[in-house]
């Protein structure tokens, strides 16, 4: 049984017959997965290449930008009799339990974030790869090209008159057309310098983040893209979403309860009159920590008596099915409402 959510957002996509084929990158190979599973294969700390939005099986929308310290690891079938423990909640069992995701919270992967020196190199390729940064730099080729087209005729003509006018125009755009890509290089390697030194000031504040709290950095990670997952698939009108940057991270307490607001840029993917738009916004997070009342199992163990009545329940079900007291949480973390 598929989380709620999850089984939402697949009823969504069959709904309206998408298909996303996300490409992952694990070592020298390019690895797939479906959310129709016609392929899904498994995958060990692999990160995201690309992915590819179908409806009625042709390809309407794609995206490559993804942030590489975010590695995904899916179920492997040659490890099925291994004990394993969801990272994102806790529950322990053996690998084979785990084929319709966590016994207990239906998560089927778990995520890694992992503290990459990204270098100039991964700022270089986002710069490029950005529309508005073509746009901005076309706009700046063709206004040179102008100015150089205009001296070069002014000191060159005898006169000035309409037909210089023109010629400026044509030898602007001719040359602003030879010169685009140089102007292409260049600019990446002047903006480079700015985003670079504040990519590496945001990095720097996040490792004094994770080493001032000693937060278990991988557990967090699984509980907020569970909550988030939750957050977004609920929402009508959203049919995928990928986290491309975290901005920030900012602990504080609350009635003796941490928390911790968590900053991102998200590219959040919408379905509306029939046609894919993407769309990247900045989101803001709040998770709280259950510092007590979470539970702990053995390997196999899913049956509790009811703290509350006494009944015989699995804890697979979240609650009580008799007196429906909630059960406690194995999961650390959760979302703020």
């Amino acid at each position: 049984m598929a989380l709620i959510t999850d089984e939402f957002h697949e009823q969504k996509l069959k709904k309206y017959n998408i298909n996303i084929k996300t490409k992952y990158i694990v070592g020298n190979q390019i690895l797939e997965r479906n959310t129709d599973n016609s392929k899904n294969d498994d995958i060990k700390n692999g990160i995201i290449n690309s992915k590819e939005y179908y409806i009625n099986n042709i390809l309407k929308h794609k995206e490559t930008e993804f942030d590489s310290r975010i590695e995904y690891t899916f179920i492997f079938k040659e490890e099925e009799n291994k004990e394993e423990t969801c990272p994102n909640c806790g529950m322990k069992a053996k690998l084979k339990d785990f084929k319709e995701g966590c016994p207990y919270c239906r998560t089927k992967y778990n995520i890694d974030y992992t503290d990459k020196d990204l270098g100039s190199k991964y700022h270089y390729d986002r710069v490029v790869r950005s529309n508005k940064y073509r746009i901005i730099t076309g706009i700046i080729d063709f206004l040179v090209s102008l100015i150089i087209s205009f001296i070069f005729i002014k000191t060159t003509s005898r006169t000035f008159n309409n037909i210089d006018v023109i010629k400026i125009f044509i030898y602007g755009l001719v040359l602003a057309l030879i010169l685009y890509y140089a102007f292409y290089i260049l600019d990446a390697y002047v903006i480079l310098g700015p985003i670079k030194k504040y990519k590496d000031k945001q990095n720097k504040k996040q490792i004094e983040f994770w080493q001032r709290t000693k937060l278990d950095k991988k557990k967090f990670f699984n509980n907020l893209n569970y909550e988030v997952r939750k957050y977004y698939y609920s929402k009508e009108n959203i049919i995928d979403y990928d986290i491309i940057d975290y901005i920030e991270f900012k602990e504080f307490y609350k009635n003796n309860l941490l928390y911790v607001k968590v900053t991102s840029l998200v590219r959040v993917v919408y379905f509306i009159n029939g046609k894919l738009k993407s769309k990247i916004i900045k989101d803001n997070y709040i998770l709280k920590r259950h510092n007590n009342g979470t539970l702990n199992f053995k390997n196999g163990e899913y049956i509790i008596d009811c703290p509350n009545c006494g009944a015989t329940i699995s804890i697979t079900k979240g609650e009580c099915s008799y007196c429906h007291t909630k059960i406690k949480y194995l999961q650390e973390w959760v979302l703020e409402n």
